[in-house]
């Protein structure tokens, strides 16, 4: 069953329909109007919709692995690759923006 589809916004009835809402086509002469105008759009909604792609790490940490010197810890000698900051007990950098004035 094909449907029309909103491609601009369009205020119809005191409701606001966004692009990609499906309009009412009970009143013909604005039907013709909106496609006439490329306001809207038929589309059959037996297309699947689309499912977004989402991203997976697929490659290990950088560096190489091997015996680090000094080690330090389990899981965590890799040559090349500084420990992470809590590890190696690095301080907590201070916020970079302006200070609010207390005034």
């Amino acid at each position: 069953m094909k449907q029309l589809i909103a491609v601009s916004p369009i205020l119809f009835e005191s409701v606001n329909y966004e692009p990609g809402d499906e309009l009412p086509t009970h009143n013909a002469g604005l039907v013709e109007a909106w496609i006439g105008n490329g306001a809207a759009i038929w589309q059959d909604d037996e297309e699947p919709e689309k499912k977004p792609v989402k991203g997976k790490a697929r490659t290990a940490p950088a560096g190489l692995t091997g015996d680090a010197y000094p080690s330090a810890g389990p899981e965590q000698d890799l040559v090349g690759k500084p420990p992470s900051r809590k590890t190696r007990g690095a301080q907590t950098e201070p916020a970079k923006g302006r200070r609010k004035s207390s005034a």
